[in-house]
């Protein structure tokens, strides 16, 4: 039977645009992230997911965004897509503030491995190939400066609820914050997803797929390092006092992005030094910006408030000290 959380007026317009015939479905809501409803259906013999963008994001503080980005992400998959077809979901149709894609099974996502607990370098160099491939792919490429024109999505899902509200959390550090959300709105250098985070990479035995990809935006490939890094030092937190080794992951990640970038000395260096002035303001964000994340008790969420404004304040843009400085200093708690 149909599950009810998916509402007839929506199921209406699927059944319009020819995405299901007139059988009663099977549908089944997915989890995910908090921006969008999910759901599988099965319907007509086939599998397929239906994501559709929410207008207010299902988070306790008040964020709402423009629900076109649905159509952002749809053409960030088509794009990769036709130079990395197995590591996106296929594409299978679009409607109004909606799309479908192929259903993946048998897929974990990495987050969760993290968790658990389950370390393997490999799949750290595979995120680093990925990313690597699409910024390089995409660097100078007037369709997808063209296509990913989206500052006002990337301000609505990235600057503003990061940056800008937990500037407003810290006063002494917030001119420094509001200069660095200003300056990744104006830098233009190749496609990013955006939210290039453990949770949005699915990996099967012979496959890592990458999804979640609304906050599409021809912006700073700093963004996308930085916000995987952050990650990864905050799984690391989790299990400390326990080491995890997933300092392991941040170097072979970083590694094979440089191998893929194929970028000069000198730019990557540069490159290096946004993402280390990015990186300590998101994981400030990620704990006292509009979404936090839920694994960290209240003791570890201090402890990264306070390295974070720390390095923020010192203005240290040397990403190897401060990966050494925090994998070194959970080393002895």
């Amino acid at each position: 039977m149909t599950d009810p959380v998916i509402d007839n007026t929506f199921l209406n317009l699927l059944r319009k645009d020819g995405i299901i015939g007139r059988k009663t479905p099977q549908i089944h809501m997915l989890t995910g992230g908090v921006s969008s409803e999910i759901f599988r259906i099965d319907a007509d013999g086939r599998t397929v997911v239906v994501k559709r963008a929410l207008k207010k994001l299902k988070v306790k503080a008040d964020w709402s965004a423009d629900v076109s980005r649905n159509g952002y992400e749809a053409a960030f998959l088509r794009y990769v897509a036709a130079f990395l077809p197995d590591s996106v979901p296929r594409v299978l149709g679009q409607g109004e503030d909606y799309f479908v894609m192929e259903f993946l099974d048998g897929f974990r996502d990495w987050k969760s491995m993290l968790k658990s607990k389950t370390i393997n370098p490999d799949h750290a160099i595979e995120a680093g190939t990925l990313v690597g491939k699409i910024h390089a792919h995409s660097f100078g490429d007037p369709i997808a400066v063209q296509q990913f024109d989206a500052t006002v999505n990337f301000v609505q899902l990235r600057v503003s609820p990061y940056l800008h509200h937990m500037a407003e959390r810290h006063p002494a550090v917030a001119d420094l914050i509001h200069e660095e959300a200003g300056r990744l709105t104006q830098h233009r250098e190749c496609l990013i997803h955006g939210d290039f985070s453990p949770k949005n990479i699915l990996i099967a035995s012979d496959r890592l797929v990458l999804v979640d990809c609304e906050v599409a935006f021809y912006g700073d490939p700093a963004f996308d390092l930085s916000f995987l890094l952050c990650h990864l030092l905050l799984k690391e937190l989790l299990h400390a006092p326990e080491q995890a080794g997933l300092i392991i992951l941040a170097d072979a990640f970083m590694t094979a992005y440089k191998d893929h970038r194929t970028l000069s000395t000198v730019a990557f260096s540069e490159l290096e030094k946004r993402v280390a002035r990015l990186l300590p303001m998101l994981l400030l964000a990620r704990v006292d910006g509009k979404s936090p994340v839920e694994y960290l008790n209240i003791e570890k969420q201090a402890y990264t408030r306070k390295f974070a404004i720390n390095y923020i304040r010192e203005e240290n843009f040397d990403l190897k000290s401060l990966m050494a400085e925090w994998f070194g200093t959970l080393e002895k708690k």
